[in-house]
């Protein structure tokens, strides 16, 4: 295997869901963080009275928001492709929680995601890997999430 497979085709294939996941784990911290912080200024004395999905919603509209202008500053693909993997997440997440009680809406809505996605990848003319790093979020989401028996 040559250098250039090697910086191409293997680094990409570990970075994306190492550095992804690393993300999304901060992600998590970071959102634990902030629902900690409601519930000790807010609802202290009712802390199941926290509205964990608005937070949860606002968290991933935030994190998408601040993902846009990542991709304007001059920055290795590989890097914005594994945070791609975080905001991602949470989205999809977010979004298959809040319709739980509905599989195949739930599925629906991630597959739209996942589709918007990919459409806009294709669009902007992004190399492989954020479409591997979309792949990742999905099924990290559809894991994390989905609602089991």
């Amino acid at each position: 295997m040559t250098r250039s497979d090697w910086k191409s085709i293997l680094l990409p294939l570990v970075i994306v869901p190492a550095g992804g996941l690393l993300i999304l784990a901060a992600g998590y911290l970071l959102y634990f963080g902030v629902v900690m912080l409601v519930e000790s200024a807010f609802y202290a004395d009712d802390p199941t009275a926290v509205p964990m999905d608005v937070i949860r919603q606002a968290f991933a509209v935030f994190s998408l928001v601040l993902y846009v202008p990542l991709l304007r500053v001059k920055a290795p693909d590989l890097l914005k492709a594994a945070v791609l993997v975080g905001p991602l997440t949470m989205l999809i997440i977010t979004m298959i929680l809040r319709f739980y009680q509905n599989p195949a809406l739930a599925g629906f809505i991630t597959a739209a995601i996942a589709g918007l996605c990919l459409f806009l990848l294709y669009q902007f003319k992004k190399p492989w890997f954020y479409f591997y790093a979309a792949g990742v979020s999905a099924l990290a989401g559809i894991f994390y999430a989905w609602p089991r028996n």
